[in-house]
This record gives structure tokens, sequence and C-alpha cells, in this order.
């Protein structure tokens, strides 16, 4: 496949632009986004950030044996 540089801007373009959908309209989406802080004080304020993270996606993630995965 020839690259050239107008292929270098789209494609990441593209996977920006999924992003977006997936975030304005979660409903028709099959991915999740999560935003969390970087930085902590301390490590029991770290592991309470990573304690509500696992429990978020706990939450959100389903299991159906029938949905076809990209």
């Amino acid at each position: 496949m020839k690259v050239n540089r107008v292929y270098k801007v789209v494609r990441p373009m593209r996977k920006f632009g999924n992003l977006i959908k997936d975030i304005i309209n979660p409903t028709e989406s099959k991915h999740g986004w999560c935003r969390y802080p970087l930085y902590a004080k301390t490590k029991k304020q770290k592991e309470l950030y990573m304690a509500i993270i696992i429990e978020h996606l706990d939450n959100r993630i389903e299991i159906n044996p029938e949905i076809e995965i990209q």
C-alpha cells in the first residue's frame, strides 16, 4: 500500500471521530470511556481511585455471548 502524507493525517482523525461518536451517543456504542485523575497525593488515595475505577468498569461491562466483537 502506498502511504502518503494525507493518509497519515486521515487515519488518526478517523479514530478520533469514533471516540467522539462513542462519547456523544453511548447507547449505540459497543465501547466505553472512563476519565480518571492521573495524580494522587498518597498511596491510599491512589488505591481508592483504582478501586472506584474497577468498580465502575465491573458495573458497566456486561456478559453477552451473542454479540460480535470487532
